[in-house]
């Protein structure tokens, strides 16, 4: 049985090898001349704060926060963003402390924002009152809370 298939593939190997034609035929151009790339559009890098964020606690304590984004602008409203990066005016790094006036400065213009926002929420209708909790629920699970 070995000799067999010893045999079939000596026949596979010589009726192939009996088949080689000549080279394809390759027609030599010259030295190669790479495609340029392509220009790179005019853009412009701009840099706006994307996000602000101010969590006051009822206790005095507050926490101010931003991103500021680097962006290309690209002409007719197209934009792609170039980096980000997360600022918190509550960081007491050594590197920082120059900026402390500025901070207190932005905090303060923070406050006074606040407060025409306050005077806008009242004006434009102040915040609903919750619904008493219920006492006991019944002895259903969530059934204290107002809202299903």
């Amino acid at each position: 049985m070995q000799i067999g298939w010893l045999g079939m593939a000596l026949a596979i190997v010589l009726t192939t090898a009996g088949k080689i034609s000549p080279p394809p035929v390759i027609q030599d151009l010259g030295p190669l001349t790479p495609t340029p790339a392509p220009t790179a559009k005019a853009e412009e890098k701009k840099r706006l704060i994307t996000t602000i964020t101010v969590q006051n606690a009822p206790d005095g304590e507050s926490v101010v926060s931003f991103e500021a984004t680097d962006v290309a602008a690209e002409g007719k409203n197209k934009f792609h963003t170039i980096a980000s990066k997360s600022y918190s005016l509550a960081e007491e790094k050594p590197e920082l402390r120059e900026l402390r006036e500025l901070r207190g400065r932005i905090v303060e213009q923070i406050r006074a924002l606040e407060r025409d926002m306050l005077d806008y929420a009242e004006k434009a209708g102040p915040p609903k009152p919750r619904a008493p909790m219920l006492p006991g629920g019944g002895g259903q699970p969530g059934s204290s809370r107002p809202y299903r």
